[in-house]
């Protein structure tokens, strides 16, 4: 049975109080040592929200996180536990993390009466055991000494911490003796074994899995998006409608809703087989370079200036899910059509709208000159 677990993620950073340190959307902690006005932080700490058992003398066994720092600099995690949340027992004015968090209390003082109540310290190790500790509020600190780069994520508390000592003997089940932290070896790489299990559910989660996953994802249901050449966001939009895009594979609606995912605006499909009886049949007459499409052509009009790179890479996307004779013609479109003062004015014509003049320096006006 695997234990119960708490995780540090991003919301309880943010009530977590901070010195020195910014928080990334992923749940993330990194040391700042300069800010962007010229702030310098000579202290790293971080004092975290107590995490709530609700249970007097809860038993804690092992602290795991991932850490990347400097040689030369340590990363100190303190942890402990009490049954109350208070200084002094029964006292609520005299509340432990308001203590933590005062910003007018030096970090000295703070780590001091952390050791004082009972902490424990664990220096540069990714892995920590809390079999000392007992209590039903649990309290972290991070406290970083040196100068180089830190970054500090993924914390999982276990509660339990063994999931080994049950199956024995009540006479071997001494807590923290010898036998214990032995066993707790094996408990934990089964441990970090059922945490990997319980994480594989999000790789199949197209919103959430590594960006590396989604080309396979895509060519499991026949979409090739090798070669980098797309953004993650539209791999991942592309991927959640895959199938229903590789279903109506061959038609109208797959290539323009691919135009729309890729470029995000819609385009104007032609096709000229319908097209051409439709017009002529109408009497109306086709522009010329549409007059020299066969059967299988397919212009494809696009309102929105499109690279020469993105516009083969479109292709490329869009030869996957054409009629399999089918000729692809992209054809992008100013944004308006400017005409001068003595052309006439068809369909889809636009004029340009008038700038207010501007006067220099050196312009003078008479009485009879108005400004609008």
């Amino acid at each position: 049975m695997a234990d119960k677990r708490y995780r540090i993620r991003a919301n309880r950073w943010n009530t977590a109080y901070m010195e020195g340190f910014s928080l990334s959307e992923d749940g993330t902690v990194t040391a700042v040592h300069e800010e962007e006005d010229g702030t310098v932080h000579h202290s790293h700490t971080v004092f975290l929200a107590p995490v709530d058992s609700a249970a007097r003398d809860s038993e804690w066994g092992r602290l795991t996180y991932v850490s990347e720092h400097a040689q030369d600099t340590a990363v100190y995690i303190y942890a402990l536990a009490r049954n109350e949340k208070y200084l002094y027992e029964g006292e609520a004015e005299g509340d432990l993390y308001e203590f933590l968090s005062d910003p007018e209390v030096s970090r000295e003082t703070k780590l001091r009466l952390f050791r004082e109540l009972g902490a424990i310290r664990s220096i540069n190790h990714k892995d920590m055991l809390l079999y000392e500790l007992s209590g039903r509020y649990l309290y972290l600190a991070v406290d970083v000494i040196g100068d180089g780069e830190v970054s500090v994520s993924d914390m999982v508390i276990y509660a339990a911490g063994d999931n080994f000592m049950q199956t024995f003997p009540e006479i071997y089940r001494e807590r923290n003796g010898f036998f214990h932290r032995f066993m707790s070896v094996f408990s934990s790489v089964y441990n970090d074994f059922q945490l990997e299990i319980d994480e594989l559910p999000k790789l199949l989660d197209v919103d959430n899995c590594p960006p590396e996953l989604l080309t396979l994802y895509a060519s499991w249901l026949g979409i090739d998006l090798s070669g980098g050449f797309l953004s993650e966001q539209v791999c991942r939009d592309l991927v959640r409608e895959g199938y229903k895009l590789s279903k109506r594979k061959g038609t109208r609606w797959a290539l323009a809703r691919i135009i729309e995912i890729v470029l995000g605006t819609e385009a104007q499909i032609l096709e000229h087989n319908t097209m051409r009886g439709y017009l002529l049949s109408d009497g109306a007459q086709l522009p010329p370079n549409l007059k020299e499409g066969g059967v299988y052509d397919v212009t494809i009009l696009i309102n929105k200036p499109v690279k020469e790179t993105m516009r083969h890479q479109l292709l490329f996307l869009l030869d996957q899910f054409k009629p399999i004779r089918a000729r692809l013609h992209l054809i992008q479109l100013n944004e308006n059509a400017e005409t001068d003062g003595n052309a006439y004015l068809d369909m889809n014509a636009a004029i340009p709208r008038a700038e207010m003049p501007t006067l220099d320096a050196d312009v003078s006006m008479g009485g009879a000159l108005t400004l609008e």
